[in-house]
């Protein structure tokens, strides 16, 4: 539950947009999140009030926001990485920077950076959370629509090489009344060289690829969709679907839908993992028949979508762009197709397939049959 607090102060403030500096006043209000890697706030902010040469106000008086205002230790190579991941990114489906300012704590004497991103009221962990204790999963147009926003800001942001390298609920914000999605938290997120070793140990656990979890140093971004597939299976389920003790039982876990990963998974993945391998099989009919027993309230696109997607091997996996054409999402491109936000019987109509250029180019081949369809 968020936390009331009252703390108004004035200091130097950069505007993301411009890089201009304007000394603000910032009025926190609520702390909606913590944890280790930091503080999350909500707040409002306004020019401080001034007078130019000419008696005119500089700006604007008003306030701005509502904001959250992520706050990390400075002067730290993984955080900074964070700020310049979000100065490069502007998309309607990864949470916007607005501003960005140092201060000191006077309690610790530790500076802090702090990161004035868009506030969004929920996030999707919450509306699973939400719909599991009505005994319903979240309705099927939302599901289509928030899946869609998902892989469509990962074609985005895999575009730029960049890894999120945390895909889980509770970094995908979500507004039920406008039915939208952003994703959230690039505090993991990097920009992956080709054939340059990254750390294995990231990503959270129910939600990290099979090649992580024993250990892969070279990996892509299609760890990225491998959380995109355990997000669209939990929306249906209602649960994480894999739920691992630990991360060698995480991959048993895997291995009770999946089926035993194969010998040449773990050579390409790790040549020099010496975990359980869980040769053993756990069910006996085929692996589209499993999806089908564990996905038994689901549509068949649905399944076929998650067959596509929850694959051991990284190069078989999905991409982006291979997800977005998929016939899953082929309702969402009907002339007619209305989406009902939670508690109203009014129905929207969402703005989905305002591709840019730059998005369109990155379906490459697949962008003829997008269009097509669209």
């Amino acid at each position: 539950m968020p936390q009331t607090l009252s703390n108004e102060y004035v200091l130097d403030v950069t505007e993301n947009s411009s890089s201009n500096k304007a000394k603000m006043i910032v009025k926190e209000y609520n702390k909606i999140g913590e944890g280790a890697f930091g503080t999350v706030v909500e707040a409002i902010i306004k020019y401080h009030y001034s007078e130019n040469t000419d008696g005119d106000l500089d700006k604007s008086n008003e306030w701005l926001g509502p904001f959250a205002i992520k706050r990390v230790p400075a002067q730290t190579e993984y955080k900074s990485r964070e700020l310049e991941l979000l100065r490069i990114v502007n998309h309607p489906n990864i949470v916007g920077l607005k501003y960005f300012f140092d201060k000191k704590n006077p309690k610790d004497g530790i500076i802090y950076q702090n990161l004035v991103m868009e506030c969004l009221p929920s996030n999707l962990q919450n509306e699973i959370k939400f719909y599991r204790q009505s005994k319903y999963t979240i309705p099927y147009p939302h599901m289509k629509a928030y899946t869609f926003q998902l892989a469509r800001a990962m074609l985005y942001l895999h575009g730029f090489g960049i890894s999120h390298r945390d895909i889980k609920p509770s970094n995908i914000l979500v507004d039920p009344s406008k039915v939208t999605l952003k994703i959230c938290d690039f505090g993991s997120a990097k920009k992956l060289e080709p054939n340059q070793p990254s750390v294995s140990y990231i990503c959270s656990r129910y939600y990290r690829a099979p090649e992580l979890i024993i250990g892969c140093q070279v990996y892509t971004t299609k760890i990225d969709i491998w959380g995109l597939g355990c997000v669209i299976a939990e929306m249906f389920l209602g649960k994480p679907i894999f739920q691992g003790q630990s991360p060698e039982l995480q991959l048993k876990e895997i291995s009770k839908l999946l089926g035993p990963p194969s010998n040449s998974f773990f050579f390409k993945s790790n040549p020099h993992y010496r975990g359980s391998m869980f040769q053993t099989r756990l069910f006996n009919c085929s692996i589209k028949e499993r999806f089908e027993q564990i996905f038994s309230n689901s549509p068949p696109d649905a399944i076929d979508l998650l067959l596509k997607i929850l694959v051991y091997d990284p190069e078989v996996r999905a991409s982006p762009k291979e997800v977005l054409v998929h016939p899953f999402f082929h309702e969402l491109k009907k002339e007619n197709f209305q989406v009902y936000p939670r508690g109203t019987n009014v129905p929207i109509v969402l703005n989905l397939f305002n591709f840019s250029n730059y998005e369109l180019e990155l379906l490459g081949d697949l962008k003829n049959e997008f269009l097509n369809n669209n």
